[in-house]
């Protein structure tokens, strides 16, 4: 039987690129969306054309109600989980003092709260398949805060927090629980926050030890590269595909 796997915020950039690939190299993959099903019809049309299998479904994370229906239908077509990507999340780029309680509450809870409910739903699914893979996107923002960034700060912190701890319970199940955190990436996210520009992108390349920003396509390798059967040892890691920047 083929392998099954779900990309949460999925629909575009880096999820859209995991999925693609994950599709590729043979996993049946459902691609969520939030609000913009235009985009991940489009993701499915993509997989579809080059012969892969793709579902789409709706998911907020940070609904508990949405979450089981998802994962109950995952088990109702095909009664088990090989990989979940654990990939959605916003950033509202704003200060402690301006930012408000809300604006808070939604980047935290996208982060913390949505790989709670998805890894406690999905865990069932996955639990004793052959070599089954949680994977957490995070950020070095985690590790190292940015001020002008505080919900993003504290909802990738607990994200590498609560990755370790999986890694540790989950192992009993044959699941093995990775991060991954991608460097500066030029996704849609941040045309939606309104940092875009030309200048923005090429300082960005020359603080790179690389001399370049991470792709989605440099992220959803690096997926291939820790659920690939010769990984079977790698678990409980944060590993940071950006070139080095993480270290500056």
């Amino acid at each position: 039987m083929k392998k099954v796997a779900l990309v949460t915020g999925s629909s575009q950039g880096i999820g859209r690129a995991i999925a693609i690939n994950l599709a590729e190299n043979g996993y049946i993959t459902y691609v969520t969306y939030l609000k913009n099903k235009p985009k991940g019809e489009r993701v499915i049309n993509e997989i579809t054309k080059k012969g892969g299998k793709a579902i789409l479904v709706k998911l907020d994370v940070k609904s508990e109600e949405n979450v089981k229906r998802v994962f109950e239908k995952i088990k109702t077509e095909y009664g088990q989980l090989n990989v979940l990507v654990s990939n959605a999340g916003i950033d509202i780029p704003k200060t402690i003092e301006i930012a408000s309680f809300k604006d808070w509450q939604d980047v935290v809870n996208t982060k913390i709260n949505g790989n709670f409910l998805c890894t406690k739903y999905g865990l069932p699914l996955m639990k004793n398949q052959d070599n089954a893979n949680l994977i957490i996107i995070v950020s070095s923002l985690g590790e190292k805060p940015d001020p002008d960034y505080p919900a993003y700060c504290i909802g990738t912190a607990g994200t590498i927090a609560f990755t370790k701890a999986m890694a540790l319970y989950l192992g009993k199940y044959n699941i093995r629980t990775n991060a991954i955190g991608p460097g500066t990436t030029k996704t849609q996210m941040w045309v939606d926050i309104g940092e875009n520009s030309d200048e923005m992108w090429k300082t960005f390349e020359k603080n790179n030890p690389l001399g370049r920003v991470s792709t989605p396509e440099d992220i959803a390798n690096s997926i291939l590269m820790i659920i690939n059967d010769k990984s079977r040892f790698l678990n409980g890691n944060i590993i940071y595909i950006d070139g080095g920047s993480h270290l500056k």
